[in-house]
């Protein structure tokens, strides 16, 4: 009977191990995309996007805004350019292309801080404020532009937890290598 005990013992401890990392990886987009053990990524269904994924986290932290039914999404349509990535991102400096670009990625928004990111030669601009009509809620929508189309990443937080989580969920943004 103890040698039963411990080898359920075993199967239990191996079955409750660890959440690994997980990375998405679309070689037709092309696209990769990278989450830190305890956030799994899931592919669905967005009419008008080439691609969308979702990002959730299995543990209590971050958690998301509440009524959503998951931390993120990665979306991606297919808007193809004849222009160079550097060209492209030099049109972040002219304010009425910008906001022509970020007007649909930022509805509701009522912005706080919008900063600058890169990725690898990419550049983006990230917004984060509460959602209008909504304080509880704070979103961080990322916005970059390549050759291929646009890309957009948003996070549905908590707003008391949305500055100890936007370090994380920066992090998971500086994984993707976007379609060129």
């Amino acid at each position: 009977m103890r040698f039963l005990s411990l080898a359920a013992l075993v199967v239990a401890g191996t079955a409750a191990g660890p959440a690994a990392a997980e990375t998405y990886d679309d070689k037709s987009i092309p696209i990769y995309v990278e989450t830190p053990a305890g956030f799994p990524i899931r592919p669905f269904a967005m009419e008008g996007f080439t691609l969308a994924l979702r990002i959730d986290a299995t543990g209590n932290f971050p958690s998301r805004a509440r009524g959503e039914n998951y931390l993120c999404d990665i979306l991606f349509k297919a808007v193809p350019v004849e222009r160079t990535q550097g060209w492209i991102n030099e049109r972040w400096n002219d304010e009425v292309v910008a906001s022509e670009v970020r007007r649909p990625w930022i509805a509701g928004l009522h912005v706080k801080s919008e900063t600058p990111f890169a990725m690898g030669d990419v550049a983006g601009m990230e917004y984060v404020g509460p959602m209008r009509g909504n304080p509880s809620t704070v979103m961080m929508a990322s916005v970059a532009v390549t050759p291929r189309g646009r890309l957009g990443m948003h996070c549905m937080l908590r707003a008391e937890q949305a500055e100890a989580a936007l370090p994380m969920l920066r992090s998971i943004r500086a994984t993707i290598r976007p379609p060129k």
